[in-house]
C-alpha cells in the first residue's frame, strides 16, 4: 500500500530526525533511499529500491544501497524479512506486526495479532535462549489469486 504525499512528508520528518538523534549523517542518496522505500510501500527488495533512486540519481551504485539498507536496518530505520521466494524484502513498518503472503503471487501484507504478541512461548522451547522477535508468516492464496483460480 502506497503512502499519501502528506504521510511521506510527515514520514521524512521522522527519518531525519531519528538520523540526527543517531548522529547519522543525513546524506542526499539516504534521503533518497529512504522516499524510495516509503513511496514503495510495501516489502521491496534492494533491487526494487536500487531501480526506483536510479530514476531519481543516476550514479548511485547497487552496493551505496545495500550498505545504505544494511545501516537503515542497523539503525531500526527498516526491518529485514526473510520471504518464501528466497529474496530478502525490507520492510519500513517497524511496529511489532505479521505477514500474510501469497504462495503465487507473493504479494505480502502486513497484518496485526496482539493476542499472539502476548502469548509466551510454549515450555517445550524455554531452554532454548533468549528469543528476541515473536513473528508470524502466514502463507496462502490471496483474494485475486484465489478468484482468479476459481474461473479456471
Amino acid at each position: 500500500m502506497k503512502n499519501s504525499s502528506a504521510n511521506i512528508a510527515i514520514k521524512m520528518d521522522d527519518f531525519e530526525e531519528v538520523c540526527k538523534s543517531k548522529g547519522l549523517r543525513l546524506t542526499h542518496q539516504r534521503t533518497e533511499i529512504y522516499k524510495a522505500l516509503l513511496n514503495d510501500g510495501g516489502h521491496p527488495t534492494i533491487e526494487n529500491v536500487f531501480d526506483q533512486v536510479r530514476k531519481q540519481l543516476k550514479t548511485i551504485s547497487l552496493d551505496t544501497v545495500y550498505r545504505t539498507m544494511a545501516t537503515f536496518e542497523k539503525y531500526g530505520l527498516i526491518k529485514r524479512i526473510h520471504h518464501i521466494d528466497s529474496a530478502t524484502r525490507f520492510d519500513i513498518n517497524i511496529s511489532n506486526h505479521h505477514h500474510l503472503v501469497c504462495s503465487k503471487c507473493n504479494k505480502i501484507e502486513d497484518f496485526y495479532w496482539p493476542d499472539f504478541d502476548k502469548m509466551k512461548p510454549p515450555k517445550t522451547i524455554s531452554n532454548w535462549g533468549r528469543i528476541e522477535v515473536k513473528h508470524v508468516v502466514i502463507s496462502g492464496l490471496c483474494s485475486n489469486c484465489k478468484k482468479n483460480k476459481k474461473k479456471k
